[in-house]
């Protein structure tokens, strides 16, 4: 008898590989959360859903153009999303997503390093160098092993998440109830609407890493059921990570590590946080590898398709985690991720206003 397995259908898979890009040391902390939307308030209770919202037409757009246009690199992809002024925007969106994800990893190292550094005691670097290693040998097997660690390590994370913060959000559901009941905010709907727009930007910027996993889509319709899957996944987890945080505004707005904070005054105490340092290893892991990715296909685009190509891939990894690392090695970070906001400005023109123009013309045309 045949033996039967479970497969994950391809547009999940592919949803995976934006939530866990998604979900890295920013999000599993809560820091992103309380920068992003707490900050603003009870506002936070609908702007992470508005800001997935935002994302998810920019990527089923992305992965719509990719399936009719089998362009799955990012430069293949701008060059023909932007023609025929591609030589000017498609120029500008590389060096964007080149500091994307040049810094997004970085941090990733960085981050990884000083979790296993606080929970296990061992030194920083040889920390990196494993996280780098791991990262290394996820990349160079091509795009069906990173959808398939990002679904298993996306599955993970949503568990861990689920368990850590909808817990304490169940717990401290009064005290949700009292900011959104009283109206609670230092910002009017305006700053808050903006501070969700440059969120939403910024994470779009890593399209380039989606349209790197996209040749499993088949049809239009895959991305569509795609872009829905990541913005359920996404939305509500981001949401939850937000309410959970918002219980403690606006004192925790203070507080480096967000996530800890809630634990230790809900409920969870050691174990949760030796989950959320479970979860934040996991997600800089998974950043890392979908970043890179995203920069690999890149490079073999270059060469001319021979029997070289999975020694090319091996090569362009490997290219990519060493400058990477040496980013987060040499304390580079603090000096190129004050570009982060600059980069959520960028994105607005670049990326966000012109693929919302394409979609409406489409609609007209129709």
């Amino acid at each position: 008898m045949e033996k039967r397995t479970f497969a994950v259908p391809v547009f999940l898979s592919v949803a995976f590989v934006w939530f866990t890009t998604h979900f890295g040391g920013g999000f599993a902390s809560g820091r992103q959360a309380a920068e992003f939307f707490v900050r603003h308030g009870w506002y936070s209770v609908f702007t992470p859903f508005l800001a997935m919202g935002i994302d998810a037409i920019i990527f089923y757009y992305a992965w719509d153009f990719s399936v009719v246009n089998k362009t799955y690199d990012y430069r293949s992809w701008t060059d023909e999303f932007y023609y025929p002024y591609h030589k000017l925007f498609s120029n500008l969106y590389e060096i964007i997503f080149v500091m994307t994800m040049g810094v997004a990893t970085a941090v990733a190292f960085a981050t990884g390093g000083s979790t296993i550094q606080s929970t296990l005691g061992t030194p920083y670097l040889p920390n990196t160098i494993f996280i780098a290693v791991i990262i290394f040998f996820l990349t160079i097997f091509g795009a069906k092993v990173v959808r398939k660690a990002a679904t298993y390590i996306g599955i993970a994370i949503i568990a861990g998440v689920i368990v850590v913060y909808g817990v304490n959000a169940v717990v401290s559901f009064p005290q949700i109830i009292s900011v959104i009941s009283d109206q609670t905010a230092k910002t009017n709907v305006w700053s808050a609407l903006w501070s969700m727009l440059l969120y939403a930007s910024f994470q779009a910027i890593a399209v380039g890493a989606y349209v790197a996993v996209a040749d499993v889509l088949e049809t239009r319709e895959d991305a569509l059921k795609a872009a829905w899957a990541g913005f359920v996944i996404n939305g509500v987890l981001l949401t939850l990570a937000s309410l959970t945080v918002l219980a403690y505004y606006p004192d925790i707005l203070e507080i480096p590590v967000p996530t800890i904070f809630v634990v230790n005054n809900g409920v969870g105490g050691a174990l949760a946080e030796n989950i959320i340092s479970t979860l934040i290893i996991l997600g800089v892991i998974s950043t890392g590898v979908n970043f890179v990715f995203g920069g690999v296909k890149r490079i073999i685009a270059w060469w001319p398709n021979d029997d070289t190509g999975h020694s090319h891939s091996i090569f362009a990894s490997l290219l990519f985690v060493i400058l990477t690392w040496s980013i987060a090695r040499f304390g580079l970070i603090p000096l190129v991720s004050k570009g982060y906001g600059f980069l959520g400005y960028l994105g607005i023109p670049i990326l966000i206003i012109p693929v919302f123009y394409r979609l409406i013309k489409r609609k007209f045309r129709s």
